[in-house]
């Protein structure tokens, strides 16, 4: 008993500990970016009257929107049909349990680590530097960014999900593409599919994102409604993505049970 209490007693102190320690990382957070809460308390004031603004629909701009709404989804999906192959292949090079060089696999770990370390609006920047402004530039930022992100969480699914399989397998005598194609790809296929709707989401979010920096698709008609102050379209435009977005969730959860479903069955 006395022992449950000193150990009771140990994981308040811990406890307070951490309390103590995240409000002091807050307060030092809010004095790093200065942050004016008077500034902020003051503009308020101005917050019903931009949300009456936007509470207008200008359905001029709908036609416009759903032909740069179909650019970006497939700016999006073009861009996930050669991430999935690129990130299939580097990823059984970069699995520690599968990959048949441990220095390469070293290096492509570290490779993407500092790719995903980077944001995509940067690699735009400087992908459109070299490019130029246009859809072209958007897949190529697009693709750096889900390349980096497949890779690492195929690589992931492999090492956790993997070890078993490939141990029987090799002393069976398999060889490294038997085991990763009779063995492994059906094995990760259920973790595959759902990083890859993950993905798909982003690289639509991104598609949009990127219209700031001059890529094509709905993120460009969207920035230069912002900058014109027409809310009524801007306001538009926004409804029209969320309503995408949710069609896209509905879309990938569909499949994710779909092919859950059918791998237990």
């Amino acid at each position: 008993m006395e022992q449950i209490r000193v150990t009771a007693k140990g994981s308040v102190s811990k406890t307070i500990l951490l309390v103590f320690l995240l409000g002091v990382l807050f307060l030092v957070s809010v004095k790093v970016i200065d942050l004016d809460f008077q500034k902020f308390y003051e503009r308020l004031e101005n917050v019903p009257e931009v949300i009456g603004r936007m509470m207008a629909i200008d359905l001029s701009i709908v036609p416009d929107a759903l032909l740069n709404l179909v650019t970006s989804l497939s700016l999006a999906l073009l861009t996930l049909f050669v991430a999935i192959i690129l990130a299939i292949l580097l990823s059984f090079l970069a699995a520690s349990n599968i990959a048949p060089n441990p220095y390469v696999a070293i290096f492509i770990k570290g490779f993407f680590a500092i790719i995903r370390s980077v944001p995509a609006l940067v690699w735009g920047l400087m992908v459109i530097a070299s490019l130029g402004f246009g859809n072209v530039s958007g897949f190529v930022t697009i693709l750096i960014s889900a390349v980096g992100y497949l890779t690492k969480t195929f690589t992931g699914s492999i090492e956790e999900t993997g070890t078993e399989i490939i141990e029987a397998m090799r002393s069976t005598g398999a060889s490294w593409f038997q085991i990763i194609c009779h063995g492994l790809i059906p094995l990760c296929i259920t973790a595959f599919t759902a990083w890859i709707t993950v993905c798909f989401e982003m690289n639509v979010s991104e598609s949009i994102g990127l219209g700031i920096i001059g890529v094509g698709g709905i993120g460009l008609l969207l920035n230069q409604a912002i900058n014109t102050y027409n809310y009524g379209q801007t306001t538009t435009i926004v409804i029209m993505i969320c309503l995408l977005m949710i069609v896209i969730e509905l879309v990938m959860t569909k499949i994710k049970n779909t092919i859950k479903f059918g791998k237990t069955n």
